[in-house]
């Protein structure tokens, strides 16, 4: 090649290379941009799932907060175009959307100390690494709320299995409570659920929980308003049979317990007021009755704890699988004999396999049925956690326990041979100025108890005296500290308590010590813990005759039975699915729900919509103390007593609210003003007087409160505590005021309101 052409190529090759360079100067720009949009789209997204697990059960879904998100009150509203870095004009700028990031950033690193808001940044002790943090402050400064949503949606589908509306008529009417699905198994009583109305709306429903339907005030008594926790007893019994899980008014003809089994006409009385049952309701219906075996994926035959209200072609569910009863009869063999003889008047009967039954199980001997009710308990723990190989061991009392027939413990029988010592206390006598005298034999025991008052300064603490079932074994005389009495259980040290009018303090206890024969009846020797229960031998207490049958006398060994059903499985396209002993039976794939929760509307829903759990948020939040070198001092002193208001001050009464200022008033005289203020919400408030022409909605802000610098703050008061009050008295000339709590971000949502004060 000669010289020209080789300069030829050349000079086009450096074209070439030039047009190459400028092209890719032009596409870079671009090229990055979209390089930084996929960044912050996955950031966004990583955020969202992050943001699902960990967040929203305070903020809401879609970051709502407050009663927007169906959740935490007091929660930010994260969807405010402050966090986007928009202004109250609506404009954009980088400087406030870097002020809003770090602000984000900031307060999830961090918490908001006095408030429910934790620190969740590792490095201040929480769950979430800086990257971790860094995405969320980027989901919501995108506000990619969308994103959080579809997370939200995937975890609640999985916790409800996926189910959806399978109504007969093809949808759910705004006005029904019986809600069928394809699938019931994965809910449970009381859960909240939602349901979707377009894509950002829901409705919100509560699955009902175990609730007892009750006359209230029965007997003549009252009736009235009771707290949640308060105990419920049956007539004559010391021990309470169940609480209330939910606080209920005088009104209300459901009470929702924990604990208890009881029966329509049971009397239950709760405080002062007598209650009769009348009937009983779930939001999962149920047949009442139980599996009382193991069943695998095969089995078409099982056993039942009893067949009672079960017919033939009745579609049952257990877990997620539906069955149909097919056959129904009383002679399922659970290989389980009489261990003794039982008389036709006897209420207690002994099975060679004890630890197989549980209340409410209905059993056959011969033609009569027998519902058994509970293992016969002699009162009496162990003192001591103890192996297979002890012979002597600690019981908290002797009262009771037979020598003519083994005891019980767990699965193994054994038998006493010998009191190696009596439970015994000793103790001060004659105390807080009684008399110390000579008690007889089977004295009762009282424990002193403290009555709580009102809180009423001047009043007198009231004691009073319980029995704790415990007396004194022997007559003791009046100089005797110590002395034998049937058991320990009831009784601890320090305590005082009543012998007949003299009182005693309790200084030492020394249980009960026996000697046994182990694995008796060819049981198990086994090792067995502290304060687990003595039985008597393997007798249950039962009723007897159940059902309509007769009672009768029956030899030991004869053969028990149980109820037995055969079914069709995996009905209507159920999985078929193992089952677990003691498994409940429920009714079909119904649900008995409340409508329109947490102020959601109750429309109609067609089939197939997805029913998703809604997982609320926590009643009491714990208040973050301390976090990145702040502490809640910081907040303000604690709490005093009130001032006295001034003389001739007008006096206002002001309540704090998640998120409201409400005055009593709207308007005073000039002059002194005492403003009265009660915190009634579940967060620290404070209280500032503005003295503005501007609305109360239009005050300019620095960062999440009002900018004192161009604002005339008149009073400002220290933070109040949830549930407490506080008082300032300042002078209030004619003029237009704005009362506002100004905590970080509570002005904004709508913690404000204009006040107005008129010349005399």
């Amino acid at each position: 090649m000669n010289t020209g052409k080789q300069i030829y190529a050349m000079v086009v090759v450096l074209f070439l290379l030039l047009i190459a360079i400028g092209g890719y100067a032009l596409f870079d720009p671009s090229r990055s941009e979209e390089a930084k949009e996929n960044q912050i789209a996955k950031s966004a997204e990583r955020g969202a799932n992050t943001f699902a697990l960990n967040c929203r059960l305070c903020h809401g879904d879609r970051g709502q907060g407050g009663p927007e998100g169906g959740r935490l009150p007091a929660a930010a509203d994260l969807t405010n175009p402050r966090f986007r870095g928009i202004d109250d004009t609506g404009v954009f700028t980088p400087v406030a959307f870097k002020e809003a990031f770090d602000l984000v950033t900031n307060t999830i690193t961090c918490g908001r100390v006095g408030t429910p808001m934790p620190a969740w940044a590792e490095s201040q002790g929480g769950t979430l690494s800086d990257e971790q943090v860094r995405q969320l402050a980027v989901l919501i400064t995108e506000g990619d709320w969308e994103a959080a949503q579809e997370h939200a949606d995937e975890l609640d589908a999985v916790a409800t299995g996926h189910a959806a509306i399978m109504m007969a008529d093809g949808s759910f009417g705004p006005d029904e409570t019986e809600l069928f699905v394809d699938n019931a198994g994965a809910f449970t009583r009381g859960q909240y659920v939602r349901i979707a109305i377009d894509e950002e709306t829901e409705e919100r429903l509560r699955i009902l929980p175990d609730q007892l339907l009750v006359e209230r005030g029965a007997g003549g008594t009252d009736a009235a308003d009771h707290d949640s926790g308060t105990e419920l007893f049956l007539p004559g019994e010391e021990e309470p049979a169940a609480r209330l899980s939910e606080d209920t008014e005088a009104e209300d003809a459901f009470l929702v317990v924990s604990g208890g089994q009881f029966a329509i006409g049971d009397t239950l009385l709760l405080e002062d007021e007598e209650l009769a049952v009348t009937g009983f309701t779930s939001g999962l219906p149920t047949t009442g009755r139980t599996l009382v075996e193991d069943i695998g994926r095969t089995p078409d035959r099982f056993m039942i704890s009893d067949s009672t209200g079960i017919e033939l072609g009745l579609v049952i569910r257990l877990n997620s699988e539906l069955l149909r009863v097919t056959t129904i009869s009383d002679d399922g063999d659970p290989g389980i004999q009489l261990d003794a003889g039982v008389g036709a008047a006897d209420d207690a009967v002994s099975f060679d396999t004890p630890l197989f039954f549980r209340g409410d199980y209905v059993v056959r001997i011969e033609s009569e049925l027998m519902r058994v009710i509970e293992p016969v308990s002699l009162g009496q723990v162990l003192g001591e956690t103890i192996g297979r190989a002890e012979t002597s061991f600690e019981i908290s009392g002797t009262d009771g326990i037979p020598f003519d027939r083994p005891i019980r413990i767990g699965d193994e029988l054994l038998r006493v041979t010998e009191i190696i010592t009596p439970a015994e206390v000793t103790v001060v006598r004659g105390v807080d100025d009684t008399n110390a005298t000579s008690h007889s034999g089977g004295t009762a025991i009282l424990r002193q108890v403290v009555i709580e008052s009102d809180g009423a300064e001047d009043e007198e603490t009231e004691l009073d005296y319980e029995e704790i079932n415990q007396t004194v074994s022997a007559a003791i005389g009046a100089d005797q500290e110590t002395f034998e009495v049937t058991g320990t259980a009831g009784i601890a040290i320090d305590d005082i308590y009543r012998f007949d009018d003299e009182l005693v303090r309790v200084a030492a206890i020394t249980p009960a010590r026996v000697r046994v024969e182990r694995g008796v009846d060819g049981t198990g020797r086994a090792a067995h813990a502290r304060r687990a229960q003595i039985f008597d031998g393997n007798l249950f207490n039962v009723e007897r005759a159940a059902n309509g049958t007769q009672a009768a006398s029956h030899e030991a060994e004869t053969q028990i039975f149980m109820a037995a059903l055969e079914v069709e499985r995996e009905v209507e396209d159920s999985l078929l699915e193992a089952h677990t002993k003691n498994a409940e039976i429920f009714l079909g794939n119904q649900l008995i729900v409340e409508r329109a929760q947490f102020d959601t509307e109750a429309v109609e829903h067609a089939n197939g919509e997805l029913v998703l759990d809604f997982p609320t948020a926590p009643t009491a939040p714990s208040i973050n103390m301390a976090s990145c070198g702040q502490s809640a001092e910081q907040f303000g002193p604690p709490d005093t007593e009130l001032s006295p208001p001034r003389e001739g001050s007008a006096e206002v009464a002001v309540a704090l609210f998640e998120f409201e200022v409400e005055a009593a008033v709207a308007s005073v005289l000039a002059g002194p003003v005492y403003f009265e203020l009660t915190n009634e919400g579940s967060l620290p408030h404070n209280f500032w007087v503005i003295a503005t022409d501007l609305a109360a909605d239009e005050l300019p802000l620095a960062g999440e409160q009002i900018d004192e610098g161009q604002l005339d703050v008149v009073i400002a008061s220290d933070i109040v505590s949830a549930g407490n009050e506080a008082a300032v008295n300042p002078d209030l000339p004619a003029g237009s005021y704005v009362l506002i709590c100004n905590v970080p971000g509570h002005y904004e949502q709508g913690m404000r309101v204009a006040f107005e004060v008129t010349a005399p």
